[in-house]
C-alpha cells in the first residue's frame, strides 16, 4: 500500500515538469570548433577528462560539426529530482553543476546566427552534470545525450525516437536512441540501459530513475541504487513501461538443460523490428554490465553463413539459413565510454558452466567474462517470441511450398531448388497492419510491376489484429546483394507458442505470399493443409521490408 501512495505521488508529480534538454538557461556561450579548436582541451579544462563526452564530441567532428553552444542549466525537475536522491544517500551533498551542449554543423558565433539555423544542421545535445560529494572525487558525467548515429549505409537503427532540445529559446529535434550515463549514487549500469530502452515504449518517453528505484523498491536509505538491479527487477520495470520481455538466461546449469538459443538470436528479431535489447555480461571483477542495443550492421561480403551450412554443420537439422548469418556488428552505447559504438557479434559469447559447481551457480571462473543474461523487449500486445515465430513461420512456408501452382515462373523452381538444399533464408520481424499494407503498396518486383491493390485492400479491412510477425523468405546472393526477398507468410504475434508441444493448427496462421500468388488456408488438416491461390500481380521477387527502393 505504502508502494502504491508513493507512485500516486510520484506521476502527481511528474505532470508540468521541466527536463534539462528543454529548460531554460542562465547563461551561455557559442563556441566555433573548426580547427585548430582541441576537442581535447575542451573537455579536459572544463568537464574533468570524461571519457563519456570526449566520445560524443568525436562523433561530432565526424559529422561535420562546426559549433557548440554550451548553457548553464540553473533549474530542472529531473536533475532537481536526482539531486534530492543523492542527498538521501549523502544528507552534506548540496552542490551539483549542468551544462546543455548542442552541436550545429552550421558556423555561428551569435544568437541571431543561430535562430538562422535549420533543424537539419542540429547534430544532437548533451547534458553534462558535475556532482560534489565529499567522500568522492568530483567527477562530471553525461546525464543524458541524444546525437545522430552514423549514416553509413550499412548500419540499421530503426524505431528512434524524436528529442526536443530547447537551445537558446529555439526549438530543435534530433532522432535516436538516448545515452546516459551512471552516477554509482542512485543509479548503475543497469538504470541507465532501462532509460535507452524503455524510452521506447514509456508514456513520457523518458522514464526517470527514481520511477524505477520505486517499482524495484530502493529507497536510498535501506538499499542504495547505485548497487544496480537484477535481470528480474529490470524486467519488472521495462513491463511497467508498457514492453513485453522475452529472456534468455545464460547463468545457470538449468539453463545448459533447456538449451537456450544463442544470445544473438534472442535479439535480432526484436532489434530488426525497431525494439531496443539489452545484454548483461559478466566482468574480469566477477560483477555485472549491462549496456542497451539498438541497431545492427549488415555485411553483404561475409563468408560466416556459407561456411556454416558447407564446412561445419552449424544448426544442423535448420531447414533454412537465418537472416542474423548477416550480421556483424550490434549498434550499442555503454555508459562508461560513450554512445552509439559497434560491438562485433561475437566479441562475447555466453558462458562456460563448471559442471563440477553446484546448480544455480551464477559465476564460473572460466566463464566470468561471457554472456550472463539478454532482454529482447517488444511491445506488451505481443505474446509470441521471435523465436517461436520464425520457427513456425517456417514450417508453414514448408507446408505451402508443394502446392504451388504450375506456372512457368523460374522463381517457383529457384524457389524449390534452394528448399531441397535446406539454403532458403529467413528473416523475421514485427509489423503492424498498416505497415505491411503500405509495404506491399510500394514494393516492386524486378520488372517494375506492383502487387494488386484489392488483395492489400482486402488485407487492411479483414485483419483484427495490431501486430503480426512477417517472416520473409529469399535466397542466397538474392538476400544480401539486393535485399529482396521470393516470398513471405504472416503470423499473429498476438497469440502465444509453445514449441515443445507444437503442431501446426493454422489458428496463427494470416497469408503466405509465393512468386505470383497469396496462398489463402481454406481447411485439411496439419498433414494434409489445402490453399486457395489467389495471383499477385508480381511474378519474381521484391524488396524487403524496410528495403523499398523508394526508402533506401
Amino acid at each position: 500500500m505504502k508502494l502504491a501512495h508513493q507512485m500516486v505521488r510520484f506521476f502527481f508529480e511528474k505532470i508540468m515538469r521541466s527536463f534539462a534538454r528543454t529548460t531554460s538557461s542562465s547563461s551561455f556561450e557559442i563556441i566555433p570548433i573548426k580547427r585548430p579548436f582541441s576537442m581535447f582541451e575542451f573537455v579536459e579544462s572544463r568537464f574533468n577528462q570524461s571519457a563519456s563526452l570526449r566520445r560524443i564530441l568525436s562523433q561530432v567532428r565526424l559529422q561535420g560539426g562546426k559549433t557548440i553552444v554550451v548553457e548553464k542549466i540553473d533549474k530542472a525537475d529531473d536533475l532537481d529530482e536526482e539531486n534530492e536522491d543523492i542527498k538521501k544517500c549523502f544528507p552534506a551533498f548540496n552542490q551539483s553543476e549542468s551544462f546543455r551542449l548542442s552541436f550545429f554543423t552550421k558556423s555561428f558565433s551569435t544568437k541571431r546566427g543561430l535562430g538562422t539555423a535549420h533543424n537539419n544542421e542540429f547534430l544532437g545535445y548533451a547534458i553534462v552534470k558535475t556532482d560534489n560529494v565529499s567522500s568522492s572525487p568530483v567527477r562530471s558525467k553525461v546525464y543524458e545525450s541524444v546525437t545522430l548515429p552514423s549514416r553509413h549505409p550499412n548500419n540499421f537503427i530503426r524505431g528512434v525516437q524524436k528529442w526536443t532540445c530547447n537551445v537558446l529559446d529555439n526549438k530543435f529535434v534530433v532522432e535516436g536512441y538516448l545515452y546516459a550515463q551512471q552516477n554509482t549514487i542512485t543509479n548503475a549500469c543497469a538504470h541507465v540501459a532501462l532509460r535507452t530502452v524503455a524510452a521506447r515504449y514509456h508514456k513520457e518517453i523518458d522514464m526517470s530513475y527514481r520511477e524505477m528505484n520505486l517499482i524495484a523498491g530502493v529507497d536510498h536509505i535501506n538499499r542504495k541504487g547505485g548497487h544496480g538491479l537484477d535481470s528480474t527487477e529490470m524486467v519488472r520495470i521495462l513491463e511497467a513501461a508498457g514492453a513485453r520481455c522475452f529472456v534468455g538466461d545464460y547463468t545457470t546449469v538449468e539453463s545448459v538443460a533447456k538449451s537456450p538459443a544463442p544470445f544473438y538470436k534472442c535479439l535480432y528479431a526484436s532489434i530488426e523490428s525497431g525494439f531496443p535489447a539489452i545484454i548483461i555480461f559478466g566482468t574480469t571483477t566477477n560483477s555485472y554490465h549491462a549496456i542497451p542495443v539498438f541497431g545492427h550492421t549488415f555485411n553483404e561480403d561475409t563468408w560466416a553463413p556459407n561456411a556454416e551450412f558447407a564446412y561445419f554443420k552449424v544448426g544442423s537439422g535448420t531447414r533454412y539459413i537465418p537472416s542474423e548469418s548477416w550480421l556483424s556488428m550490434f549498434v550499442t552505447h555503454d555508459d562508461n565510454f560513450g554512445s552509439n559504438f559497434c560491438m562485433a557479434k561475437n566479441y562475447l559469447s555466453t558462458k562456460r558452466l563448471c559442471d563440477e559447481q553446484e546448480p544455480h551457480s551464477i559465476l564460473c571462473p572460466l566463464g566470468t567474462e561471457m554472456v550472463a543474461c539478454v532482454i529482447a523487449t517488444v511491445p506488451e500486445k505481443i505474446k509470441m517470441d521471435p523465436i517461436s515465430a520464425e520457427v513456425i513461420g517456417a514450417d508453414y512456408l514448408f507446408a505451402v511450398l508443394p502446392q504451388m501452382p504450375t506456372v512457368k515462373n523460374p522463381w517457383d523452381d529457384r524457389l524449390k531448388y534452394y528448399a531441397n538444399k535446406d539454403m532458403l533464408v529467413l528473416r523475421t520481424i514485427i509489423v503492424t497492419v498498416n505497415d505491411y499494407a503500405h509495404h506491399l503498396s510500394i514494393a516492386t518486383d524486378w520488372h517494375g510491376k506492383k502487387i494488386k491493390r484489392t488483395m492489400i485492400s482486402a488485407l487492411k479491412k479483414n485483419l483484427q489484429d495490431k501486430y503480426y510477425w512477417l517472416i520473409e523468405l529469399s535466397v542466397p546472393e538474392l538476400f544480401p546483394a539486393n535485399r529482396r526477398k521470393v516470398a513471405e507468410v504472416l503470423i499473429r504475434a498476438e497469440v502465444e507458442a509453445d514449441l515443445t508441444n507444437y503442431s501446426r493448427n493454422f489458428k496463427d496462421f494470416v497469408i503466405a505470399r509465393l512468386p505470383g500468388h497469396f496462398a489463402l488456408y481454406e481447411g485439411g488438416g496439419s498433414s494434409n493443409p489445402k490453399y486457395r491461390f489467389v495471383p499477385s500481380g508480381v511474378s519474381s521477387h521484391i524488396e524487403l521490408y524496410g528495403c523499398e527502393e523508394q526508402n533506401l
